[in-house]
């Protein structure tokens, strides 16, 4: 790799130590150094040894009190789950969703989150997330190990990322996309102008908060940049306005 690029794996919340010292050592195995833990386990012995040789990432790991406070620089956060879910968000395989985040890692930060050994992630945790992404596996066991699925993911990045560094002239780059903050404030001024237009007091309570996970997710699949949010902030801030008393 001719620079680090500016991915970062996320675990939410990791119970066994040993996970994220082998995560240490798969990063750095395919050239990556970014690593933040929200709320992870205690981190001792065996953090360490299965972190050989990669103790520098072990480290560097920054540590985090919520996913929010993981996300909040991202320009693009992928989600890797196993679990099937009802979501309107697309469901990737990890070949489907390499080329995605190499493509938005140009214009900025890309977070790569993962869940808890045992049950994943939340619906809550996965709101920041612009899809998800599954890794097929055969057999009766289709889900991998938490560190496996880290390798897994770092080794297909790292893969993509050399063969499109040997390709010849430079990529029309994208314009940046909204991080996963300024995406979160956009999803409150929608729902501070729903709520402006009634739906709060919609006799189904969770109709509101549907729109704006719909329409977020719409937007972010649009690939919005800043100038489409502030034409996009300036619209609900007059529809504010105007249905004011």
């Amino acid at each position: 790799m001719n620079r680090t690029p500016r991915i970062s794996f996320v675990l939410v919340e990791p119970r066994h130590e040993g996970n994220i010292g082998a995560c240490c050592r798969a990063l750095k195995n395919n050239g990556f150094r970014s690593l933040r833990l929200v709320r992870p386990a205690a981190i001792g012995g065996d953090a360490r040894a299965l972190a050989w040789k990669s103790l520098d990432v072990l480290a560097a790991a920054r540590h985090c009190a919520s996913v929010e406070e993981a996300v909040a620089d991202a320009r693009l956060v992928a989600a890797f789950s196993a679990r099937p879910r009802r979501d309107a968000r697309a469901v990737l395989t990890l070949g489907e969703a390499v080329p995605r985040i190499l493509q938005a890692e140009r214009s900025g930060r890309v977070v790569l989150l993962f869940g808890r050994e045992d049950r994943g992630l939340t619906r809550a945790e996965l709101v920041p997330a612009s899809f998800l992404v599954n890794i097929p596996a055969a057999g009766a066991r289709r889900v991998y190990n938490l560190s496996q699925a880290v390798l897994l993911a770092a080794f297909a990045l790292r893969q993509a990322w050399e063969e499109a560094a040997a390709l010849p002239g430079e990529a029309r780059l994208e314009p940046a996309r909204l991080t996963a903050r300024e995406h979160e404030y956009l999803r409150g001024r929608l729902r501070a102008a729903l709520t402006a237009l009634g739906y709060g007091a919609h006799a189904d309570r969770g109709l509101l908060e549907r729109i704006v996970d719909r329409a977020s997710r719409i937007l972010d699949r649009a690939g919005i940049d800043a100038s489409d949010n502030a034409m996009l902030l300036g619209v609900l801030k007059r529809l504010e306005r105007l249905t004011r008393p």
